[in-house]
């Protein structure tokens, strides 16, 4: 009897992966030599020419501020992980540059979390902070500030909502109050949103030109009109939300300008842990949109209240709706301090002026907050003393 013939090679044959029903893909060796060729000219080129280092904190939004002779925190990111390091750090100001010696060398990887000290003799003033890895540097704008004495008597400089691109009439209402603070002298600017109107790159140049007048180094937290140009706002100061230290004091700056639900679950989480390690009643809180009354945050609100009074924060400066207004939390009354937290929403600085409850539209201006003995002693609210120019009829902060 004549043997049968073999059988052709079925689907489950070992040149096809069991169970599946299309046949296997026929190689394609020219294919995968490109492929090959592109990756590994791709894997030189990032390794020779790895791109700048990318400065995440210190920032210009969220600068350090120390003495001489402070360990200061940098963390720093790297196109080539594990194979580029961090060569050099310097302040810069000018033509003048002062190294900064490590206090603990970065490990390796994509992320750098770098240790370095101010040397003693460092001169006051606020610097350039540059990152050298490899042939490359990277460099955060007015990143650094270095102070003789952190005092325990103090003012506070708070403005919001400068809109640049909105009206040149604002612009030069800003500008009054960048030369008026630089004539008060405060220790500190705090900025708390909206500073670009329209969230082009060329109103954050020129609210930049106008805020680098400023001789004393600014915080700055994002508005709801910053959303608008966000890789703008980022590139100029930093990430959204931060804690910033003061000497014993705790600048708590929050992003509360994207959306209804401000406050997202990442977000609420930071605040609870920046009030944790802060000392406590040593706090002032910038939140753009104010956490209570009209046109306010909605997410997490009332449980970041409750943390601020747990944690005695005596300060939340807000800004968004062009007038200025206190309100409390029910536990305290509108501008009391004693038993909870004070909430002020300061007035515009360069944006379109908005009728208050009463009836009454404020001027654009500025707050002063004075520090004394570890305690806030007075918040004042001050006229810019421009010409008023406002729009008829009372108009949403929020448009």
């Amino acid at each position: 009897m004549q043997a049968a013939p073999p059988s052709a090679p079925t689907p489950s044959s070992s040149d096809q992966p069991q169970g599946s029903p299309h046949p296997a893909s026929p190689e394609h060796p020219l294919r995968n030599s490109v492929l090959a060729v592109v990756l590994g000219v791709g894997a030189l080129t990032w390794a020779v020419f790895p791109g700048n280092p990318v400065i995440e904190s210190p920032s210009f939004g969220g600068p350090a501020i120390l003495t001489p002779g402070s360990e200061l925190p940098i963390v720093a990111r790297v196109a080539v992980p594990w194979v580029t390091e961090v060569e050099g750090l310097s302040l810069a100001s000018g033509p003048i540059r002062i190294a900064l010696p490590l206090v603990r060398p970065p490990a390796r990887g994509a992320r750098l979390s770098v240790l370095a000290r101010v040397p003693q003799d460092c001169a006051p003033g606020i610097y350039d902070l540059v990152v050298r890895a490899g042939k490359r540097e990277a460099r955060a704008h007015r990143a650094v500030a270095v102070l003789g004495s952190i005092p325990e008597r103090f003012t506070v400089a708070q403005i919001t909502d400068l809109h640049f691109g909105y009206r040149a009439a604002g612009e030069a209402s800003v500008q009054t109050i960048v030369d008026e603070l630089n004539r008060l002298g405060p220790a500190l600017v705090l900025v708390t949103g909206d500073i670009a109107h329209n969230g082009r790159r060329r109103e954050y140049d020129r609210a930049q030109h106008v805020l680098d007048q400023l001789t004393m180094p600014i915080v700055v937290i994002p508005g709801n009109h910053d959303r608008r140009g966000w890789g703008a706002y980022l590139t100029r100061f930093g990430f959204p939300y931060r804690s910033v230290a003061f000497g014993r004091w705790t600048l708590l700056g929050l992003d509360c300008g994207h959306g209804r639900d401000e406050f997202t679950e990442s977000q609420f989480r930071f605040i609870a842990r920046a009030l944790d390690v802060a000392e406590p009643g040593r706090l002032i809180v910038l939140a753009h949109i104010p956490l209570a009354g009209a046109r306010s945050v909605r997410a997490h609100a009332r449980a970041v209240m409750e943390l601020f009074e747990r944690k005695r924060v005596p300060l939340v400066l807000s800004g968004h709706w062009h007038y200025g207004a206190e309100y409390g939390t029910g536990v305290a009354g509108p501008g009391r301090t004693q038993g909870g937290t004070q909430f002020v929403v300061t007035v515009s600085a360069g944006g379109w002026l908005v009728k208050k409850p009463s009836g009454s539209r404020d001027p654009r201006g500025f707050t002063l907050i004075t520090v004394e003995d570890g305690r806030i002693t007075a918040v004042e609210a001050h006229s810019a003393g421009v010409v008023k120019t406002p729009t008829a009829g009372a108009r949403e902060a929020n448009p």
